[in-house]
């Protein structure tokens, strides 16, 4: 008290002291006790210093905006502050505190009293118990990010230790049920599309969380056209904003403060993915990508693959005898394949549509569960597997790399011979330095290098982990294929082991690339083992010789 009522009043030092804590007050206790503050400031100095008036004014003014912000939340989702939201035992009154907007509150009261929100975080708790199929149901039913909310964590074996919360999280699919063409055309009349190219829209092609392809019949043709839904945008993005508040919604879930802490973590992880998430609206950008890939195509791919099919045919001889003859029937059918990209067309480009070229064939996806499973084996590892590899290793700094290899990505086109490759909306570029580490690496692992080099070139590349063994087998499980093991097994067993410490947010998308094409190979390696032959099909055998060209440039 005497520092402030007497004569040694200062008002550049203790003033200033006081009046940072008054800020800090604002900043961590909320508006009410700043309030407080700042009026026995301007009490004790008797109204005289017009910055601790100032400030008194303004956090009045900020109270009383925070108590209408709640209000006007509340009325938005049912009006009764008091109301108790099933199951939680929490009052509307508490959440409305939560999020910043109407929306957010909206869109939390809906995932709690509709999808079971609150069993989503009980499953994620570590030993948590739960049906085969609940993160893939809940995931479809609940939508907005939570589809890419899957993607992310399936591969962040530093956050989620449950094996066979990964394996699920990992089985999540993108696939959803397709609008009308009336909404298609709605959607393309506000992108400012004229009348002749709204009514050449055909059916439904596929549909995603983010986008849906429909038919286009263009007077030059017959092409497609790719919408991006602003609804599901706006929706992504409130779920960003709610979840940024992620510690204060499970706090007022009254979970413990060990729960609490490590499921913040989770939902701060996917947080960081939102601008590579956000990406894939913008349908300016994957037209550009596409015209960067189509010119790697014409221009460089044809030699580089030719290079690589004469250095495959040399290790065709370390092939058991069975399958040598087959493989080499293998490398010469490749040999006259080519990769193809759509083609953007001009004038049909907008910031949330855009038309390109109709890709032929059949969706490898199909054909891969069919009776041309065989065909299907042999493009996807002779064409596909290559072509990513290369875009990975050699061309992620300068130009860009496709990151969603799923088998829906691919069509085969069996008349012309050709790998369509389809959806370069989840595309990356990789810092020069990651993308090195990441060639070193396959090549020590082809090489079959000691354990601590191949977990330092893991470090180098954005996994992190203590024990140098451990990284290692991580590492060497993610880049090879066996009919037992693949990527995600390798994650699933660091999952176990907690024996990864952190996975770099730049790389997440490349080891889940990985994870995807380490899935499809284990896939045809019991295929192989069905028919006699057990050869495992390691992604660093097969991307040795990208690994060294990448490690040049």
């Amino acid at each position: 008290g005497s520092s402030l009522s007497g004569s040694r009043w200062d008002p550049n030092g203790s003033f200033m002291a006081f009046f940072s804590l008054i800020q800090k007050a604002a900043e961590t206790a909320g508006h009410g006790i700043a309030v407080a503050a700042t009026s026995v400031a301007d009490e004790v100095t008797g109204g005289q210093i017009p910055e601790v008036r100032r400030a008194r004014r303004e956090q009045e003014e900020q109270l009383r905006v925070a108590s209408r912000h709640v209000e006007q939340n509340a009325h938005v989702v049912g009006g009764d502050l008091e109301r108790i939201l099933t199951p939680t035992g929490v009052s509307l009154k508490v959440l409305a505190h939560i999020g910043t907007n109407p929306d957010q509150l909206k869109r939390l009261v809906e995932l709690i009293e509709t999808h079971d929100f609150v069993g989503l975080i009980g499953a994620l708790k570590a030993g948590a118990h739960f049906p085969d199929d609940f993160f893939p149901s809940w995931i479809r039913r609940a939508g907005g990010y939570f589809p890419k909310f899957a993607q992310v964590l399936s591969v962040r074996a530093d956050l989620i230790r449950s094996p066979e919360v990964l394996e699920q999280l990992g089985c999540c699919q993108e696939d959803m049920p397709a609008k009308p063409r009336r909404d298609v055309c709605d959607l393309l009349q506000q992108q400012g599309w004229s009348p002749e190219s709204r009514s050449a829209v055909g059916e439904a092609l596929s549909a995603g969380t983010v986008a849906q392809v429909n038919s286009l019949m263009l007077p030059s043709g017959k092409a497609v056209v790719k919408v991006a839904w602003p609804h599901t945008e706006r929706q992504m993005r409130t779920d960003f904003r709610l979840f940024g508040h992620a510690r204060e919604i499970l706090g007022s879930l009254r979970l413990n403060d060990k729960d609490a802490h490590a499921l913040a973590a989770i939902f701060t992880a996917v947080g960081k993915n939102e601008t590579a998430v956000m990406e894939e609206f913008d349908m300016q950008r994957e037209a550009r990508a596409l015209q960067t890939a189509r010119a790697l195509c014409e221009a460089e791919w044809p030699a580089v693959y030719r290079d690589w099919l004469t250095r495959a045919s040399e290790a065709v001889a370390l092939l058991p005898a069975g399958l040598g003859p087959m493989a080499s029937i293998f490398l010469a059918a490749n040999a006259q394949c080519s990769i193809r990209v759509p083609e953007p067309l001009d004038g049909h480009c907008t910031a949330r549509a855009f038309a390109m070229t109709l890709a032929a064939g059949e969706s490898m996806k199909v054909m891969l569960g069919g009776p041309r499973r065989d065909e299907a084996a042999a493009a996807f590892v002779g064409l596909a597997v290559p072509f990513i590899g290369w875009l990975l290793l050699c061309k992620s700094s300068v130009a860009l790399a496709h990151v969603d290899p799923h088998p829906g990505n691919f069509r085969w086109d069996a008349d012309s011979r050709s790998l369509w490759v389809l959806d370069w909306g989840s595309h990356v570029k990789l810092a020069k330095e990651r993308r090195r580490a990441l060639c070193l690496a396959i090549t020590l692992l082809a090489a079959d290098a000691d354990d601590g080099s191949i977990a330092d070139c893991a470090r180098s590349f954005g996994l992190a982990a203590s024990d140098d063994v451990m990284l290692a087998r991580l590492v060497r499980g993610m880049l090879n294929a066996t009919s037992r093991h693949a990527a995600q097994e390798a994650i699933s067993a660091a999952a176990i082991e907690s024996s990864l410490d952190n996975v770099c947010d730049e790389v997440v998308p490349v080891v889940r690339c990985l994870a995807i094409l380490g899935g499809i190979l284990k896939q045809l390696q019991e295929g192989l083992i069905d028919q006699g032959h057990n050869v495992p099909l390691s992604l660093a055998s097969l991307w040795k010789p990208f690994a060294e060209m990448g490690m040049q440039v």
